[in-house]
């Protein structure tokens, strides 16, 4: 019998059973074999779970391709990045940037018959980022499967199924329970050696994870050893868990025979340090087990987070419902309140597929795209309007579980958050929240950022306002009041991306300082001040600004500058290279937490060089720059995130295309012009004059939320 002739269904069962290089192998024996299931999704998405433990996340389409090559590379190209603020350790030690072109650690090229020996990297302490800056993650981790944040903390999952966490695990009211470090450190527990971390989550002030024999396992300081979750009954709980949910100030896990299953955090006084754990008075809401009806209908929880005070959850019938979970004392075994099902989420032609969130605000995906926001106020306005009503059953019982007997439903479904029309059908799988700010990874490996900067701590990850965060749409709040940075509102309307180049930084300082200093020389030209303090002129410069930097990878635009020569000296891979379909830097998770936040991202340094390359100027002969040696002032000799690496041996005199390139010069959605910066020779004004086009287009004041002038 033809392998070929089994079903398909059959045969990716036989399939996941082979070693990647045995599955490739006989995808080769035959172009059918090899044109159908080279990249089948199925596969790729089963090897890259059991293989790095990464975690599958329901909102991502079977896209063998992406699979394929996120399998390729997880192994050799992730890194942790991380910014926001770290007073407490929570970022992570910081890496310097490489110097020259990619290649092994301590060698990087030849020159003059003799080898180039570059130094390992730096690594250094920090209690700021501002902007994405890859955090030093200690050799015995490996591959890093996972990464959220804590209140104080940043955690990751190897591969390996190991724990390890940088900060504070609880440092409320000021107060850190156990130690803190500013290095990641793994978390230990006693039974480590013969079962692995499959899954964990992290909560305000403590972690849950779950093992690979389904032990539930609880931290609340960083040293001390996890302990055991056992029931109030004795043992572990009856069934067995599929995940954890750490909340705001609840554990939780979810057994499909018993339902969602929560108690108050375990502390651990280190008083036994051969204690491997602890019961709980653990609490079940009713309804939650998993059910089969007469006709095999199968209904369950499908995904569920745990808020301030409430369990909100999905099921299989694509319904939502929030449950009161605020008012138990220690020895009742479920909430005093029953579940009530919220209504403005669920509708006819859309299936709910997961909700995520943090303390009291939370998101709701459909399966179109949609990303639906809410938040506690609009579940306790939901829990008063169930209370209200007065609908008798059939017991007399008053019948709450129907939002269509409320009073006043429609003004109670439309004082629900608004839903930010950057995130809608954007491919969007993943939100995090911290207390001000959130983070959305779509599926296109990008992270856009929402929300503020209490006092500017770089959550965000755009800069620091002052030093080119402007030209992001940043801005800060008047003098002598709290500085929290904001963002313009048309991040929530066509979004904002989180860069990791650091070139990109050094681009938006060098363009901020250059409009800040042609005003301050010449004060009669307001546009200069207009395009950083503005609201509508500074929202459509970041707009162009935004475009440039989506379009990054693709160079300048060779007819707009004086330095055409340079754009074409490097080209990308060919489209029909196998990497061609991720981008440089290629998001696979995102943390955000307190007041910072973290990310996955898959690095592809040769990539990432050639694209650097793009906007490097190669002066002529008659226009080279004296270079920065060794030990100068302005030496690039070690180099901090943000600064732009230094050119290896063969292009020394090169520089930043914008350095040598006039301020660039658009066309607003007015119909107005930039003007020419003021003390150009002939030759600049003559180069410089022409329009910068948009990369994607011009957009309207509308588009970009204004009203048409």
């Amino acid at each position: 019998m033809n392998v070929l002739d089994l079903p398909e269904d059959v045969l990716s069962l036989v399939f996941v059973l082979l070693e990647p290089k045995d599955f490739l192998a006989l995808c080769c024996s035959s172009k059918l074999l090899y044109t159908n299931y080279q990249k089948d999704s199925a596969f790729w998405r089963t090897k890259a779970s059991t293989t790095f433990r990464t975690p599958i996340s329901p909102l991502l389409k079977a896209d063998g391709a992406r699979w394929y090559h996120l399998y390729r590379r997880l192994k050799t190209q992730t890194r942790l990045y991380t910014w926001g603020q770290g007073l407490k350790g929570n970022l992570g030690h910081g890496m310097a940037l490489r110097h020259g072109p990619p290649g092994p650690p301590m060698l990087r090229g030849r020159r003059g018959g003799r080898a180039i020996v570059q130094p390992p990297r730096l690594v250094f302490q920090r209690t700021t980022s501002t902007w994405p800056t890859e955090a030093h993650v200690p050799d015995e981790v490996g591959v890093i499967a996972d990464l959220q944040c804590g209140g104080w903390s940043t955690i990751i999952l190897s591969s390996a199924g190991k724990l390890y966490a940088t900060g504070s695990i609880n440092s409320a009211n000021y107060v850190n329970v156990g130690s803190q470090t500013d290095r990641f450190e793994r978390l230990d527990y006693l039974t480590q050696s013969t079962s692995a971390i499959s899954q964990f989550s992290a909560g305000r002030t403590h972690i849950l994870a779950l093992t690979d024999d389904n032990a539930i396992l609880s931290w609340d300081r960083i040293n001390a050893k996890g302990l055991k979750v056992y029931s109030r009954y004795g043992g572990t709980f009856p069934g067995k868990p599929t995940r954890v949910v750490a909340g705001w100030g609840e554990s939780s896990a979810y057994i499909p025979d018993t339902g969602i299953v929560y108690w108050s955090p375990l502390k651990n006084d280190q008083e036994d340090d051969m204690l491997d754990g602890r019961e709980v008075k653990e609490k079940v809401v009713p309804d939650t087990a998993r059910t089969v009806d007469q006709d095999g209908n199968i209904r369950e929880v499908i995904a569920y987070i745990l808020l301030e005070g409430i369990v909100l959850y999905i099921t299989s019938d694509s319904r939502i419902r929030a449950c009161d979970i605020g008012h138990e004392n220690q020895e009742d075994t479920e909430p005093r309140s029953a579940a009530v099902q919220l209504p403005g989420f669920a509708s006819a032609e859309d299936q709910l597929k997961d909700v995520q969130g943090s303390f009291r605000n939370f998101v709701v995906f459909t399966s179109s795209g949609r990303v639906l926001r809410g938040d506690t106020d609009y579940v306790g306005r939901c829990f008063h309007a169930a209370r209200a009503a007065a609908a008798p059953d059939v017991d007399g019982e008053a019948n709450r579980s129907d939002p269509a007997t409320w009073e006043n439903l429609n003004d109670l479904v439309s004082s629900r958050p608004r839903d930010l029309p950057a995130l809608q059908h954007s491919g969007v799988i993943a939100v995090r929240f911290g207390d001000w700010h959130y983070q959305a990874l779509h599926s296109n490996g990008k992270i856009t950022s929402h929300g503020h900067e209490p006092e500017s701590c770089g959550a965000l990850g755009f800069g620091e306002a002052h030093h080119g965060g402007k030209l992001r749409g940043l801005y800060t709040g008047p003098l002598g009041s709290r500085q929290d940075t904001k963002l313009r509102a048309v991040a929530d309307l066509r979004g904002r991306q989180v860069w990791f180049e650091p070139e990109k930084r050094d681009w938006l300082q060098h363009l901020q300082k250059t409009a800040e200093e042609t005003f301050s020389q010449n004060r009669d030209q307001p546009y200069w001040l207009n395009i950083l303090h503005d609201p509508v002129k500074q929202t459509v410069f970041s707009e162009w600004i935004e475009q440039e930097g989506r379009h990054w990878e693709d160079g300048p635009q060779a007819k707009n500058t004086n330095l055409s020569g340079a754009v074409d000296k490097m080209k990308l891979k060919d489209s029909q290279t196998e990497d061609f379909h991720l981008d440089p830097y290629f998001a696979l998770a995102i943390g955000a937490a307190g007041w910072h936040s973290g990310a996955l991202v898959l690095v592809d340094e040769e990539r990432a060089e050639e694209t650097r390359q793009k906007w490097l100027a190669h002066p002529s002969h008659d226009d080279k720059v004296v270079n920065n040696k060794p030990g100068d002032n302005n030496s690039l000799d070690m180099l901090l995130p943000g600064q732009f690496p230094q050119s290896p041996p063969e292009e020394e005199d090169a520089k930043p295309n914008w350095v040598t390139a006039s301020f660039p010069r658009i066309k607003f959605p007015d119909g107005s012009e930039s003007p020419l910066p003021p003390g150009m020779t002939e030759q600049q004004q003559t180069l410089g004059s022409a329009l910068r086009p948009w990369r994607d287009g011009m957009p309207s004041l509308q588009e970009l939320g204004f009203e048409q002038t």
